[in-house]
C-alpha cells in the first residue's frame, strides 16, 4: 500500500468498491481511505501494542486501484483526494446518489482495546479506558467519485453527532435513503462508565438529498432482476421532480444497491450497480423509463436481494427490495444483454413542484444531521430489514 499505510484491522481504514456505472463500463474499482503510518513494530504483540496509539494520528489518504484493468494492463494505486479529516475505523456507506459517505472512527490510534502498552503499563493510567483510539470523527463526510480530482469530497454544513463511534461501531443503508448508524464498544466487556462506554444509542442521519421535499415515486418496479433479457419499464409522474421533464428524464438513473453486512466499520457485500435505462418523456409530463436488466454477468452483483432506487435529479426513491437472480443458489440463467429502445423527449413538457408528504417535509429539515432513534436492539432492526 502507497505511503507506507495499513488499512487492515487494527488500522482499519474505509474501503469501499465504487459504483458500477454504464459510464465506468462496470469496472471495478476498489478505494481505501485512512488507516495508519505506524510503524510495524509500534503494533506490539497480540495483547497490547509497544506504544500509546491514542497519541499515533491517523491518516487522511485515499488510494484508488482497479484490480482487473480491462486492457490488460499492471494494476497500480491511483493517488485521490485526502479526507477531511484524518480517520481510523471509518467506514465507506454506498449512497444511492452514487456517492459514499463516510462516518465514524477515530482521528487517532487504532481499533481494539488493552489495559496497557508498552508505554503504559497500568490500566489506571490509561487516559481512555481500554480504548487505544483517541479523537472520536463524529462529522460525516461525503465522497463524490465522479467530481474532478482536488473537489470530491464535501462535509460543509453537517451536523456533528455527539455520540462517539469508535471500535465495535457500524451503519446501514435504509430503504429510504438514511443512514441508521450504531455501537461503539473499544471495551473487553459492557463498560457504561468509561470514557468512551459501552453504546447502544442509534441515530439516524439524513444525505443532504433529503433537504429535497420532492422525491420520486415510482411504479412498475418488477420483483425481480434478470441477468440479461427483456428489458422493463418504470413511470414516475410530474410530482415526482422540480424542472422541465426533458431535464429530469436525462438525469434520472436506475441502481440496484446492496448494503452489504456490517460489522467492524466495513459492510462486507455491499455493491451499487447501475442498470442501462432510457426514456420516454409523456405528454402529462410523466416519464416512463424503459431499463435493462442487469448485465449478463452474475459476478458483477451476485444473486440476492437488493434494493432498487430511481434517482432523479440526484434525489431518490425509497428503496424496493427485488431478487437478483433465481433467487436459487448456484449457476445462474443468462440472456442476451437487454436492447433499449431511443430515448423520446417533449419539447412542451415540465414538471411541477410536487407537493411533498408530511414525512418527507420533516426529514427535508434534518438533510445533514443525526436524529436520534434512542436504545435499540440492533440485531433485531437489521434482521427485520
Amino acid at each position: 500500500m502507497p505511503n507506507g499505510i495499513v488499512r487492515v484491522y487494527p488500522a482499519s481504514g474505509a474501503v469501499a468498491m465504487l459504483p458500477l456505472t454504464v459510464a465506468n463500463n462496470y469496472t471495478q474499482t476498489i478505494i481505501f481511505c485512512g488507516g495508519s503510518n505506524m510503524p510495524a513494530d509500534a503494533y506490539g504483540n497480540y495483547s497490547f501494542p509497544a506504544v500509546n496509539t491514542w497519541e499515533y494520528p491517523a491518516s487522511t489518504d485515499c488510494q484508488r486501484i482497479t484490480p482487473e484493468p480491462s486492457d490488460g494492463s499492471t494494476p497500480a494505486y491511483e493517488q485521490d483526494d485526502d479526507m477531511p479529516d484524518q480517520r481510523t475505523m471509518g467506514q465507506f456507506i454506498i449512497l444511492p446518489d452514487g456517492k459514499l459517505l463516510v462516518i465514524n472512527g477515530g482521528t487517532n490510534g487504532t481499533a481494539g482495546y488493552a489495559q496497557q502498552t508498552g508505554q503504559t503499563p497500568l490500566y489506571g493510567l490509561m487516559p481512555y479506558g481500554e480504548s487505544l483510539a483517541a479523537g472520536p470523527v463524529t462529522t460525516p463526510s461525503i465522497y463524490d467519485p465522479n467530481a474532478p480530482s482536488g473537489s470530491r469530497w464535501s462535509s460543509t454544513s453537517f451536523s456533528a453527532s455527539n455520540i462517539p463511534r469508535l471500535y465495535h461501531s457500524s451503519a446501514l443503508l435504509l430503504p429510504d435513503g438514511s443512514v441508521l448508524v450504531a455501537g461503539s464498544n473499544p471495551n473487553f466487556d459492557v463498560n457504561t462508565s468509561t470514557t468512551f462506554p459501552t453504546t447502544y444509542q442509534a441515530e439516524i442521519f439524513y444525505p443532504p438529498y433529503f433537504v429535497s421535499a420532492t422525491r420520486p415515486v415510482p411504479s412498475g418496479i418488477p420483483s425481480s432482476i434478470s441477468y440479461g433479457g427483456d428489458p422493463f419499464d418504470i413511470t414516475f409522474p410530474s410530482s415526482s421532480y422540480v424542472g422541465s421533464a426533458n431535464a429530469a428524464a436525462q438525469n434520472t438513473t436506475v441502481a440496484l444497491l446492496r448494503g452489504g453486512f456490517t460489522t467492524h466499520a466495513m459492510n462486507m457485500g455491499q455493491r451499487y450497480l447501475q442498470l442501462n435505462n432510457t426514456y420516454t418523456v409523456n405528454s402529462d409530463s410523466s416519464i416512463t423509463l424503459h431499463v435493462a436488466q442487469a448485465p449478463p454477468n452474475p459476478n458483477l452483483l451476485q444473486p440476492g436481494p437488493a434494493l432498487l432506487f430511481v434517482v432523479v435529479n440526484g434525489v431518490p426513491s425509497n428503496g424496493t427490495m427485488v431478487i437478483v437472480g433465481n433467487g436459487v443458489f448456484g449457476t445462474q440463467p443468462t440472456a442476451p444483454a437487454s436492447v433499449l429502445p431511443a430515448s423520446v423527449t417533449l419539447n412542451s413538457a415540465s414538471g411541477s413542484s410536487g407537493t411533498p408528504a408530511k414525512s418527507d417535509a420533516r426529514r427535508s429539515s434534518a438533510a445533514g444531521l443525526f436524529y436520534a432513534v434512542g436504545a435499540l436492539a440492533i440485531v433485531g432492526i437489521v434482521m427485520a430489514l
